[in-house]
């Protein structure tokens, strides 16, 4: 239950502040930025977690 919720937070919190990012400083493409780096990152955390999942089961 955990890792999609990772992945959402994740996701929408690079969205939000490349968004801010957009607001702040009068960019065009930060939001789109934040939301790649968000996706990319929660995917890593995601794959972090399966692995130790994994880890923990075999033991």
């Amino acid at each position: 239950m955990n890792l999609p919720i990772t992945l959402l937070v994740t996701i929408a919190g690079g969205y939000y502040a490349g968004q801010w990012i957009d607001q702040n400083y009068a960019t065009k493409y930060a939001n789109v930025i934040g939301l790649v780096l968000g996706f990319s990152l929660g995917l890593y955390e995601v794959m972090r977690q399966l692995k130790v999942m994994e880890r923990n089961s075999r033991d």
